[in-house]
């Protein structure tokens, strides 16, 4: 089932760019582009984080920074 669902993914984009390519190409740029903000956002917020130890309390907190703290 989840191979004729992809299969039939495949056919309906290869006609979406064949019959519209220049918006095929438009969308294309645009959802690669938002995965790179959406990669460097993350990555930054990752590089960002600070773990502090609460004495007398058995937890750890976990506190994000993003880029622009």
């Amino acid at each position: 089932m989840a191979t004729q669902a992809a299969l039939l993914t495949s056919m309906a984009a290869v006609v979406a760019v064949v019959t519209y390519p220049v918006a095929s190409l438009a969308v294309a740029v645009t959802v690669a582009a938002i995965v790179a903000v959406a990669r460097v956002v993350v990555t930054r917020v990752d590089r960002s984080m600070l773990t502090v130890d609460v004495p007398g309390v058995p937890v750890e907190v976990t506190v994000a920074r993003t880029a622009r703290d």
